[in-house]
């Protein structure tokens, strides 16, 4: 289901609030300002790229995470949605912070019928919506609901020894997500393809180009002519947009990329190295060092 995920089951439950799992497909985690530095550095999501969709709720407090190489703030009653193959990574939370996570994995929603049952009310929330808003923030009543329909997914899937239970438990998420789609689609932002300026849009097909070229393309010129603009023009919007140069966004993308191949087992620092296209474990190990603060293997170790 999710990188190196089903391994570390075991050591999930020891600092979360609480923990629900179906077949390792459908899992509900629980988990507050305590338990918070615990799930930051837990390595199989300290960055991870996820086989999964990803929802997580905010009850209380204020977290602060990374989705792909773009930070988000998110504030009580507001909820994140990760689509799979995004990375993401869990950065800050406040000291009141109490939060919910669903992890649905692909092989679920690809195996469910309902997905498959065009007589069936599809669940409307497109990809594109929810890449173009990762980060919703609902009214009180609309995040309790939505909170109460998830408590009852959650005693579903604790039913196992209901005759039905797969039935049962499959028709409990279908209703979650129909709820979910409800209140998210009522919401007219989500409708309305916003007006950018040049240089926002410029800022969205670079951050779509870093996506998908960053462990292969290092250099800024690569960016800006596939962008059909110089490179001092590039830096310049980033710099506006983002406050950091296109240097500093590859940079940070190849450091997430990194530190998500040095967690996988069985991977060496050369494997990494070249998936990452540095001419050598040297080059690769002076640039990880000097952004970490720490070598490659020191990091593994960690």
């Amino acid at each position: 289901m999710i990188e190196n995920f089903e391994e570390s089951m075991k050591a999930l439950k020891e600092f979360v609030t609480s923990y629900d799992n179906y077949h390792n497909d459908v899992l509900i985690i629980e988990f507050d300002h305590t338990s918070f530095e615990g799930l930051r550095t837990f390595t199989p999501l300290h960055p991870s790229r996820f086989e999964a969709l990803i929802l997580i709720g905010i009850t209380e407090g204020r977290m602060e995470l990374q989705i792909d190489y773009n930070t988000y703030t998110a504030d009580k009653n507001s909820l994140v949605m990760i689509m799979p193959t995004h990375i993401i990574s869990f950065l800050n939370g406040s000291n009141d912070l109490k939060s919910w996570v669903l992890v649905v994995s692909k092989a679920y929603s690809e195996a469910n019928p309902y997905s498959k049952d065009k007589k069936s009310p599809p669940v409307v929330i497109s990809y594109m919506q929810l890449k173009r808003n990762p980060l919703t923030t609902f009214e009180p009543q609309e995040y309790n609901n939505l909170y109460a329909c998830l408590e009852y997914v959650r005693r579903r899937m604790r039913q196992s020894s209901h005759l039905f239970h797969k039935e049962a438990f499959d028709l409990a998420l279908k209703m979650f997500f129909l709820d979910l789609g409800n209140v998210y689609l009522s919401k007219v932002e989500h409708f309305i393809t916003p007006a950018y300026t040049r240089q926002e849009e410029v800022m969205i097909d670079f951050q779509n180009l870093l996506r998908e070229h960053c462990t292969r393309q290092h250099d800024v010129k690569f960016y800006a002519d596939k962008l059909c603009i110089t490179t001092q023009y590039l830096s310049l919007i980033l710099k506006a947009q983002s406050g950091r140069s296109t240097m500093q966004w590859i940079q940070e993308a190849l450091m997430t990329e990194a530190k998500r191949l040095l967690k996988r087992p069985r991977t060496n620092v050369q494997r990494v190295s070249d998936e990452l296209n540095f001419p050598d474990p040297s080059t690769f190990g002076k640039f990880f060092k000097k952004h970490a603060g720490m070598s490659p293997v020191e990091f593994r170790k960690k």
